[in-house]
């Protein structure tokens, strides 16, 4: 007995199974195609859970969703309708447009999106668990987004990333901060070459935020720095290439004044007025961030080949030793959280609560004596005055 013949799709490269799916007013059946590129078994599966679909549908009042959109359609309408009006611009071109375009397109793109189970999503985070886990939140974050709005417009029924594990192989990056010892070699160095850098380490700010600043920002009566913007590099709709905008306000609208110490508003004072902007491009107006990354890059080349013990730090690293030394010195997690412009304390705690028993141990001076903790406007420990006369 030879083998069953294979069988062979019906309509072009798909399998398509007809059904009656319901009757017009004067009683002729109305059928509808079923399409499967696998076969003709599956296209009748579909074709029964359509017709069951509509079925629960009338019974329970909800909506019955017909049109097959896919993954890549929703998307796309997502991102333009949900995203880009309510975000800043570059939030928009690096936490979603990018992810949704690079990562969740390519592999969801062509899939009906009601067709998408659990199963699939969790197949995609494991597919990329070599991302590190920031990028891998910012992706379930866009995919949930994505199927709660597709809920809301009867697109689809469920939202099948509500129990995904996201789970990253990738091996954490430690940030490197620098000693006191190297923060001044640092300064110096950086007073005659790159005073960006000085001000950094004087004041924890972004990168965009430092590059933002304003004369009108520095008041050197007061000794203070005022944050009302941000710098960032985006691309441009059309031709995709970088172009410089400025974004207002700075990230997590973390408005703030940050007091400075005498030696920086002094250094501070004594730089050139070239335009409004107190660090900027030769043309004097605001310089663009990535280039600034480069110039940076070379100024910690050349501070590494001058002094070999003193690491290479980004951008991002100097603001990191900023937070680090204020945890350091004992300032309290709230204080570190308005200097820095966190969005919440939790943010703050997770960054610079692992040395927390060192500053506790410190701060306390448990040498002798008992601690007594006043609360005020801030957290503030005091050691208690030792009695003159004898406990009896």
């Amino acid at each position: 007995m030879g083998r069953p013949k294979k069988e062979k799709p019906n309509h072009g490269k798909y399998f398509e199974v007809k059904k009656t799916v319901g009757h017009s007013l004067n009683g002729d059946p109305i059928r509808k195609s079923f399409y499967s590129d696998t076969s003709r078994a599956d296209a009748n599966q579909q074709g029964e859970e359509w017709i069951i679909a509509q079925k629960v549908a009338e019974q329970t009042g909800e909506a019955f969703i017909e049109k097959d959109v896919t993954f890549s359609e929703w998307a796309k309408k997502w991102l333009e309708i949900y995203k880009k009006p309510n975000v800043d611009i570059n939030t928009y071109h690096m936490t979603y447009e990018q992810n949704v375009n690079n990562h969740l397109i390519p592999f969801f793109g062509k899939a009906d999106i009601k067709s998408i189970k659990p199963v699939n999503i969790q197949e995609f985070f494991d597919s990329n668990s070599h991302f590190s886990e920031s990028v891998l939140k910012k992706l379930h974050m866009c995919l949930n987004g994505i199927f709660e709005t597709a809920i809301e417009n009867d697109v689809c029924q469920k939202n099948p990333t509500r129990h995904t594990v996201v789970k990253s192989h990738k091996k954490k990056n430690v940030k490197q901060v620098y000693s006191d010892k190297q923060i001044e070699v640092v300064k110096s160095s950086a007073k005659l070459s790159m005073p960006e850098v000085y001000v950094a380490l004087c004041t924890g700010l972004r990168r965009g935020e430092l590059l933002g600043l304003k004369w009108a920002d520095f008041n050197a009566a007061e000794k203070t720095i005022s944050v009302n913007r941000a710098i960032a590099d985006v691309q441009g709709k059309e031709d995709r290439k970088l172009e410089t905008i400025k974004t207002n306000p700075p990230k997590w609208k973390s408005y703030r004044v940050i007091p400075i110490d005498n030696d920086c508003a002094e250094f501070i004072g004594s730089l050139p007025h070239n335009g409004d902007y107190i660090f900027p491009g030769r043309s004097g107006s605001v310089q663009s961030p990535n280039t600034w990354s480069q110039k940076l890059k070379r100024f910690m080349d050349a501070l590494h080949v001058a002094h070999p013990d003193v690491p290479e730090l980004t951008a991002h690293e100097l603001r990191h030793t900023f937070g680090t030394v204020l945890r350091r010195r004992g300032v309290d997690i709230y204080t570190i959280q308005k200097i820095m412009g966190h969005k919440d304390i939790k943010m703050t705690s997770e960054i610079y609560v692992h040395n927390e028993m060192d500053v506790l141990r410190k701060g306390l001076k448990l040498s002798t004596g008992v601690v007594q903790v006043s609360y005020g406007r801030k957290f503030k420990v005091k050691q208690a005055k030792k009695k003159s006369h004898t406990n009896h």
